[in-house]
């Protein structure tokens, strides 16, 4: 009765903890790898801007991305929403579920004129859509892992921001 678990049962369950300590490791870092990706993304956009006429992101712009992608060594791919544009690490578009990261846009400047239409329901207002400047944002997704060693990657999560309102 003196060894009542023998060895091998001690050996495989600290084995198991070995593993469980290092995926959790694993996905602490991928995760804080996402949120800095995304941080620099939407840097780069608010600072570099868009073309202000119809505030598309340039070439320039993903170059700049993909630039920043392969700096820190960020890898991990995953599916984009329907309403999202994803693209690969080289800053091309993608239309497959491989994207490295995702990009929406959002108008906002349609959201203000029809607000101003339902609030001046009288004749003394009569608001245009020339009234309020162009404005826009973007919403940007990175992805990171839950990667096990030895039984790879388990799950794939999502990273959301948004920059803040661009104006033309």
């Amino acid at each position: 009765m003196r060894e009542a678990i023998g060895g091998i049962p001690i050996f495989q369950i600290v084995v198991v903890f070995i593993l469980l300590f290092t995926g959790i490791m694993c996905l602490t870092i991928n995760r804080s790898k996402a949120f800095g990706v995304k941080d620099e993304i939407i840097t780069i956009i608010e600072t570099e801007g868009t073309d202000s006429a119809s505030f598309e992101l340039d070439e320039r712009i993903n170059s700049l991305i993909a630039e920043q992608l392969k700096t820190v060594g960020y890898r991990i791919t995953g599916p984009c929403p329907e309403d999202y544009k994803g693209y690969n690490r080289d800053g091309n578009e993608v239309t497959r579920g491989d994207a490295a990261y995702c990009i929406r846009f959002n108008q906002v400047d349609n959201v203000f004129y029809e607000d101003a239409k339902k609030k001046c329901s009288n004749s003394k207002c009569t608001p245009t859509a020339n009234d309020f400047p162009g404005m826009a944002y973007y919403d940007v997704i990175l992805f990171y892992q839950l990667d096990i060693p030895l039984v790879r990657d388990l799950f794939n999560f999502k990273v959301t921001g948004s920059t803040k309102i661009l104006f033309k």
